[in-house]
């Protein structure tokens, strides 16, 4: 990424749904129609001859390089710019296969929330007529709205939220040159429901991260064995089943207190095989409050000579001798930042073909653990 320099335009990112249906233009239009009208509007202004802004919609997208999925292309561009400007009509946006999976989350939420973590003070919404079906992203991403409360005002046509942007986008230039973009950006994760959990203790931190990982899992179709404790979660997958044993870290990996909570729990697999459906092994989904790195990862796992994959949802490792495997999700704040990271997992698992490989590798400790259990 090029070096910005203090002559630069501030960068707005537009986040919205592209196909929906707004009126415009004394029609209907479509809400890509107004996000390009958007895009002119503000690249236009110009003050004293310099562009003041520089508009990224993901419309764009087919100009940029091909070395990254066009999720987290879009996550990577609402972390970074200066201004993050959602026109809000309650659709969640693109969730993947809904008829699969119900209840993910959809890329306008997740670009928000990873707008609004990484700097509260720099999102800015305007409020369009509701608009999508009434489905589990679509509620999920309503309430995190309301939750945040994350106002702006309301129009009822594509030419309002077009004069609305550039009020919207001036404003938001004027508040960032009062308190300072790097000063602002600083904000991280001290409001809303992420502070409700940094107010937590360890226990209590662990509790409610890993519930809001074992009830997302357990909405994927998952069923939670009755014998096994309730935040280990079986699941299908590649065609067969495997179990997510989830715990997690509830500060940083750093803190030894926090770490030695959660600290080997494969050593007791043979004990938890007991009670899974026959031929179901173990994955240990870790939920990390804050970032891990893959060094950690590995001294977590106890054996350096491991496969370890650094992602952007975290690290995954594996002891290919032990067929131990072990995923860490960074950042998990709140549920929906831990909903986000664990999304960009299972997408991870499907789009590279490693759902195949973790479920190889989870029979085979399953059989692992099985002998172990008959020597004890």
């Amino acid at each position: 990424m090029a070096t910005s320099s203090a002559f630069d335009p501030l960068t707005v990112m537009l986040s919205s749904r592209c196909s929906d249906p707004v009126p415009f233009g004394g029609g209907m239009g479509s809400m890509a129609d107004v996000r390009m009208a958007i895009k002119k509007e503000l690249e236009e202004l110009k003050l004293y001859g310099m562009q003041v802004f520089k508009v990224w919609v993901h419309e764009n997208e087919a100009v940029e390089s091909g070395d990254k999925k066009a999720w987290d292309l879009c996550i990577d561009h609402a972390k970074q710019a200066d201004i993050f400007l959602m026109l809000y009509n309650g659709n969640a946006g693109w969730a993947g296969t809904l008829e699969q999976h119900p209840d993910q989350l959809g890329i306008c939420h997740a670009e928000l929330a990873a707008a609004y973590g990484k700097a509260a003070s720099k999102v800015r919404s305007i409020q369009l007529p509701l608009c999508g079906e009434e489905n589990e992203p679509n509620r999920r991403f309503r309430d995190y709205v309301k939750r945040q409360q994350i106002l702006g005002p309301q129009v009822q046509t594509g030419e309002d939220a077009i004069k609305k942007a550039g009020d919207i986008a001036v404003a938001a230039l004027l508040s960032l040159a009062r308190a300072g973009v790097c000063v602002a950006s600083k904000g991280s994760f001290y409001t809303g429901e992420a502070l409700e959990w940094t107010r937590l203790d360890f226990q209590g931190r662990r509790k409610v991260t890993t519930e809001a990982v074992a009830k997302f899992l357990g909405e994927r179709h998952g069923v939670k064995p009755a014998q096994a404790r309730p935040t280990t979660v079986v699941v299908p997958l590649a065609g067969g089943q495997i179990a997510f044993v989830c715990d997690c870290i509830p500060s940083a990996l750093t803190t030894a207190a926090a770490r030695e909570l959660v600290g080997q729990p494969f050593l007791r697999d043979h004990v938890l095989c007991a009670a899974l459906p026959e031929g179901v092994g173990p994955v240990h989904l870790i939920a990390c409050q804050k970032g891990v790195t893959e060094t950690q990862a590995l001294r977590q796992l106890g054996f350096p000579d491991a496969i370890a994959v650094t992602a952007p949802f975290g690290v995954y490792v594996a002891d290919p001798v032990q067929k131990i495997q072990m995923v860490f999700i960074a950042n998990c704040r709140d549920e929906t930042t831990t909903l986000g990271q664990l999304q960009r997992f299972l997408q991870w698992l499907e789009q590279e073909g490693e759902d195949r490989r973790l479920a190889v590798r989870a029979g085979a400790r399953r059989r692992i653990a099985d002998l172990i259990a008959k020597e004890q």
